[in-house]
């Protein structure tokens, strides 16, 4: 690869493609953290039990055979790749296992300074990992999961601290609660 910098812009511009191989890499480590591996075994244990009785869990919760079953139906699509019918927004859960239209949208990166091509594709498995091991878990329903529900579960895990938000009523508190409980996840990552 080239030394040649890309600029933040045009880096957030590129419909980068993905490194499945490495995302999944990326979030198998992730999962082997004791304190992110034991969270999630938390999450999902919470939610399931509280899911609907349709919306069962998915391969036991087995997170990575989750995510080889979203590659196996309609797998990953960059936001802003219209050519497969990427939808608006950024990072997202769509269709379900059970449907076997699971898909996962993943938004792109803007790297704060100017970047090489290597620095660029390390960034992007880094990020893609941490947003699909999120989107995965969506999908670990088999109807998938919502972020209220994930919110709730992280709440009742933190002791409510910091307390569940409340958001205002409309189609946008999906992402008040997605925020809140990604952030409780992403403390687990340390």
């Amino acid at each position: 690869m080239s030394n040649e910098k890309i600029l933040p812009d045009d880096a957030a511009k590129i419909l980068f493609p993905f490194d499945v191989a490495g995302i999944r890499a990326e979030m198998a480590r992730l999962l082997g953290i004791p304190k992110c591996g034991n969270y999630v075994r938390q999450l999902l244990d919470l939610v399931s039990r509280n899911a609907q009785p349709a919306n069962k869990l998915v391969a036991g919760g087995d997170v990575l055979k989750v995510f080889d079953l979203v590659q196996q139906q309609r797998g990953l699509v960059r936001a802003g790749d219209t050519a497969h019918s990427a939808l608006p927004g950024a990072n997202f859960a769509d269709g379900s296992i059970e449907g076997g239209n699971a898909r996962i949208q993943v938004g792109n990166v803007r790297p704060g300074v100017a970047v090489t091509m290597d620095e660029l594709k390390a960034m992007y498995v880094k990020s893609d990992a941490r947003f699909c091991l999120h989107e995965t878990l969506h999908h670990c329903g088999r109807l998938v999961y919502s972020d209220q529900e994930y919110a709730i579960a992280a709440s009742t895990i933190n002791g409510n601290n910091p307390p569940l938000p409340v958001p205002p009523p409309g189609p946008n508190s999906r992402f008040i609660f997605s925020q809140y409980w990604d952030a409780e996840l992403r403390k687990s990552f340390k």
